[in-house]
């Protein structure tokens, strides 16, 4: 692969990380424009689909985290719905046609990865606003707390899961970057939502 189309996945993960989190905190918070939502998830569903016809790396990545979402239920908007819809139909058609190439074992790995991540990043939203009852609570019990809501906050099983892809079956280094840059972008932007949460009064 040329250096070229490294460097445009990679701003496509970006891409990708902040317009699903601007179409996620605009129906569930609110603070953006769902209208302007709506309109970029077939935006971000056509990139989806370039970026798995690009590279069957990308492609097991990509699908691994689609298939997790969808199993652990966070399809929960039709924006949402329409980008799965439409990278799926691609997908049957790129398969029917011949012109589909994933790496199966990257999507399984990712898969795994991916919904122990969603099911932990669960676990510690919640954990994060029940309020500490144990005073008591050890130094050491709190640098696990710490550690564990930061793990899944920031999903690392996913990281771990391409490194050892990396390792195993020689996935490129640049989806690993891909993947980090796609996250900052996630959190630059739930940043943005969250100080206009602060500024509007939702709670």
């Amino acid at each position: 692969m040329m250096i070229g189309e490294e460097i445009a996945i990679i701003i496509l993960f970006g891409f990708i990380g902040a317009s699903l989190k601007y179409i996620d905190a605009s129906y569930d918070d609110g603070v953006f424009n769902q209208k302007f939502a709506l309109a970029l998830s077939p935006v971000t569903a056509i990139v989806y689909c370039g970026i798995i016809a690009l590279n069957e790396y990308a492609a097991g990545i990509c699908l691994g985290i689609i298939i997790s979402v969808i199993l652990c239920g966070k399809i929960d908007n039709f924006a949402f719905s329409l980008i799965v819809v439409m990278v799926i139909t691609t997908v049957i058609i790129l398969g029917v046609s011949g012109s589909l190439s994933v790496s199966i074992l990257t999507l399984l790995v990712i898969l795994l990865c991916s919904g122990i991540d969603e099911i932990g990043n669960d676990f510690v939203d919640k954990e994060m606003k029940i309020p500490h009852l144990d005073k008591n609570r050890s130094r050491y019990k709190e640098i696990m707390r710490n550690l564990r809501i930061r793990w899944f906050m920031y999903r690392a099983t996913s990281y771990v899961g391409v490194i050892f892809l990396i390792l195993t079956i020689a996935v490129p280094w640049f989806l690993f970057i891909a993947l980090i840059v796609e996250e900052c972008m996630y959190q630059l932007v739930e940043s943005i939502a969250h100080k206009r949460k602060c500024q509007q009064g939702i709670t």
